[in-house]
């Protein structure tokens, strides 16, 4: 005699479901927020490479080394940081458009209809997405912006540092 399936309570399936939304939104946001920053760096390194290199006469060659050097990397930086990463090989997320493209529409739909068919599939390939988001794109992106913050405050530091000791008495 077959048993009847015990149905999961409502209440817990809701709540997995709304920390895994707000979990991956939460990620959204903080790869949105990096680019966002990246784009800043790079605003701003620009502008220091363009006064720079307008009052290259007026400047010491150390200052201007310094500050052109730095305002590269930076720029360097944050292009590295806005760049998308290829997908990871050997498992295709069907919720980062990257990896499934190779995929023909059949298939994609006959997979991503399965994976929302198991509960426990769609919960992987949640909780999949939110680990890759997590550990590979933001750690990468953030570590990325946080290098182009400190070479950009490295070199107006120095910079500053220079000029000062360029005009001092002695």
């Amino acid at each position: 005699m077959d048993r009847p399936v015990e149905e999961e309570p409502l209440i817990p399936r809701l709540l997995a479901s709304n920390a895994l939304r707000a979990n991956l939104a939460k990620h959204m946001t903080l790869n949105q927020m990096a680019d966002t920053k990246a784009s800043m760096i790079m605003t701003a390194a620009s502008l220091v490479i363009t006064i720079t290199l307008t009052g290259y006469n007026q400047l010491r060659l150390l200052t201007v080394v310094l500050l052109l050097a730095t305002g590269v990397l930076a720029i360097l930086f944050s292009i590295f940081a806005i760049i998308p990463p290829l997908h990871a090989k050997g498992r295709i997320n069907l919720f980062y458009f990257r990896s499934f493209a190779e995929l023909e529409e059949e298939d994609f739909n006959r997979r991503f209809k399965a994976t929302i068919a198991d509960k426990g599939a769609l919960y992987d390939a949640y909780l999949h997405e939110i680990y890759y988001l997590g550990r590979h794109r933001l750690t990468r992106k953030y570590r990325l912006v946080r290098n182009g913050l400190w070479t950009l405050l490295f070199g107006l530091s120095a910079a500053a540092l220079s000029t000062l000791t360029q005009h001092l008495p002695g």
